[in-house]
């Protein structure tokens, strides 16, 4: 049962990164993989492993599939609380990112009390080309993404 399991999770998951959906490589799906659940194979995974995985990768072909450019309104309450499930190198990008966000959410027509996280990966996306949801940046990449907000913020006034 287990086992038939597993292999529906693993045909789903190569699913979702194949050509119809991410478009992942086999390069990259393993860094996610590893990233994510802390094994490169999907034959090693357990059940609830190749679950969140799966999670993973949908939440990133959402991302992919929203808008990231339009500014919300007001953004969902618990929608910056992944910066502190962060791993610790990577909580003082988030909590600048953040921040600069809240800046940037203050200085709007109608200030809102943060931009939204579509709105700063939007700019993210467009200064430094990082395509991912900044939940699962490096470290490399988060440093460049707050260049490029402290450089929107100085262009829009801040």
């Amino acid at each position: 049962m287990n086992l038939l399991k597993k292999q529906s999770l693993r045909k789903i998951i190569l699913a979702i990164c194949g050509k119809k959906g991410l478009a992942l490589t086999a390069d990259r799906r393993h860094e996610i993989q590893l990233d994510v659940t802390g094994v490169a194979s999907l034959n090693d995974m357990s059940v609830p492993q190749l679950e969140d995985l799966i999670s993973h990768l949908r939440r990133l072909q959402k991302a992919m599939q929203t808008p990231a450019s339009s500014p919300a309104v007001s953004p969902p309450e618990n929608e910056w609380k992944f910066v502190f499930k962060m791993p610790l190198e990577h909580q003082s990008y988030g909590k600048k990112i953040f921040r600069l966000a809240q800046k940037i959410g203050s200085m709007q027509t109608v200030p809102v009390p943060v931009m939204s996280k579509a709105y700063i990966e939007g700019i993210s996306h467009r200064m430094r080309g990082c395509e991912q949801p900044l939940e699962f940046c490096d470290c490399a990449q988060l440093h460049k993404i707050v260049q490029a907000l402290e450089v929107h913020v100085k262009r829009i006034g801040g």
